[in-house]
């Protein structure tokens, strides 16, 4: 008695054989000709292409900044001078020395042309400043406003933090 497996082996190697087939080119005129069948007509569901965010680069709005004003100790103390020259409207900060002049290491300046864009200067190109030094900063017409922070014995001081005038014409 045969059994389904049996049948099932024959059917496969018999499948096989047929689709082994002859692999030469001359079929003998047996190749029978293809013809077109019109297939059912298809929805196409497109899916939308999500592309990765592009990334962006922004650097960080400058912020004022809102410490207050300090008084550098008694032994500490320096003479700054803060002034717009009139026809220029440039902005100049003289340091003239002072008791604490020895203690102090860098004197840094920001200039606030508008509400957020600033420019910041070092005296002396971020050596020690000696008195008569000054920096000297264009600024607008308008009132501009200036920070000077001051590295004494190692401590940040914001010593000025005002709005300056004098380049208007009358």
């Amino acid at each position: 008695m045969h059994t389904p497996g049996t049948f099932v082996v024959v059917l496969t190697l018999l499948v096989l054989v047929l689709a082994a087939g002859c692999t030469s080119e001359d079929d003998g005129g047996l190749s029978a000709t293809p013809t077109m069948v019109p297939l059912p007509p298809t929805t196409v569901t497109t899916i939308p292409v999500t592309e990765p965010p592009t990334p962006v680069v922004t650097t960080p709005t400058p912020t004022q900044t809102t410490e207050p004003v300090q008084k550098l100790p008694a032994e500490r103390q320096v003479n700054l001078l803060l002034t717009k020259d009139r026809p220029t409207s440039e902005i100049h900060l003289l340091f003239q020395g002072g008791p604490g002049e020895i203690y102090v290491t860098r004197i840094i300046m920001r200039v606030y042309t508008s509400d957020v864009a600033y420019q910041e200067y070092i005296m002396s190109k971020g050596s020690k400043p000696i008195p008569g030094d000054e920096i000297v900063a264009p600024g607008t017409r308008s009132g501009d406003r200036c920070e000077v922070f001051v590295i004494s014995a190692g401590s940040r001081y914001k010593v000025i933090d005002e709005r300056v005038y004098g380049g208007m014409y009358y």
